[in-house]
């Protein structure tokens, strides 16, 4: 039999799952607090239990899928041999990440205007300190002639991506768009990074 702490873990799981699915198809200003709990199959007092807002509930699944875009760029990077392959390819895989309904709907369409633009900044800014810009200095180190501050090439390269994604999210077909886009990035990360 489950623990306390067990029933709260997969209540809010199930909380999770049914507000994220609920946001992708619906959006946030349509979906209602009493739908989350119902779709999860429970009562409305276990979810004010853990999410006080609905706003509260949005915030977590942003995050979860900040989160899962980190792991799976990370995870890209791993893969390349050197500092250039390993932001070339974690480029791309934040632009795949682009094309997922989830992450178009909640990060890249309402996030900003749900949570505020400060906490897009905020999720941008923890994304170029602990990936980006450690990567460009290594990059450096490995004899790569970055131009200026690294920090600041990461920001303006998180600004591309983040231009690139805006795209993705517009377009009628997202993964075809993410394609398209794939080699103008490839050119704006080899030319910033001076790659042969």
């Amino acid at each position: 039999m489950p623990t306390q702490v067990e029933r709260s873990t997969n209540t809010r799981a199930a909380l999770l799952a049914a507000a994220r699915e609920l946001f992708t198809e619906k959006g946030f200003a349509a979906t209602g607090r009493e739908e989350i709990a119902e779709r999860a199959g429970v009562t409305r007092g276990a979810l004010y239990h853990h999410f006080a807002s609905k706003q509260e509930a949005f915030e977590a699944v942003a995050s979860a899928l900040d989160t899962e875009m980190g792991e799976a760029v990370v995870a890209a990077a791993r893969k390349g041999k050197t500092a250039y392959e390993q932001i070339r390819l974690s480029c791309r895989a934040y632009l795949d990440a682009c094309t997922d309904p989830s992450v178009v709907r909640v990060l890249l369409v309402e996030a900003a205007a749900v949570l505020g633009t400060q906490w897009v900044r905020a999720s941008n800014e923890a994304a170029c300190v602990q990936l980006l810009t450690p990567a460009l200095q290594l990059a450096k180190r490995d004899g790569k002639s970055i131009p200026g501050d690294t920090h600041i090439a990461a920001q303006l390269l998180l600004g591309t991506l983040n231009e690139a994604a805006a795209i993705i999210a517009a377009s009628s077909d997202p993964r075809v768009t993410a394609r398209k886009m794939q080699p103008t990035v490839d050119a704006f990360v080899q030319r910033l990074l001076g790659a042969d």
